[in-house]
C-alpha cells in the first residue's frame, strides 16, 4: 500500500510537470508574430482577474458580497500594481484578511 502512494505521487507529478512544461517549451521555438504573442501575455492576467472576482463574488453558486475579503483584496491590489512584486502583493493579501478576520 505505502509503495502505491509513492507511484501515485511520483506519476502525478511527472504527469503534472510535464503537461505545464511541454507546451510552454514547444511554444517558445516558434515565431509567433507580434499581435498573437501580445495575445498571449494577457491571457494569465484574465484568469487571474477572472478566478479572484468569483472568488470575492460568488459562494454557493450565489451572489454573496464578503466585504471582509474585498476590504483585503484593496491594499492587495494597490501593492500589486505599485510594486509589481508576486511574492510581496501575496504578503500583503494574507496579512490583510488575518487582521481583518481576527478583528
Amino acid at each position: 500500500m505505502n509503495m502505491y502512494i509513492w507511484i501515485v505521487i511520483i506519476g502525478g507529478s511527472i504527469v503534472t510537470i510535464l503537461s505545464k512544461t511541454l507546451p510552454i517549451m514547444l511554444i517558445s521555438k516558434i515565431n509567433l508574430n507580434y499581435k498573437i504573442s501580445k495575445f498571449l501575455k494577457f491571457i494569465p492576467i484574465s484568469i487571474l482577474s477572472a478566478l479572484i472576482v468569483s472568488q470575492l463574488l460568488v459562494a454557493n453558486e450565489k451572489v454573496n458580497i464578503n466585504s471582509c475579503e474585498i476590504i483585503a483584496t484593496m491594499p492587495t491590489m494597490i501593492i500589486a500594481i505599485k510594486k509589481n512584486n508576486l511574492l510581496l502583493t501575496v504578503i500583503v493579501g494574507v496579512i490583510s484578511i488575518a487582521l481583518l478576520r481576527v478583528m
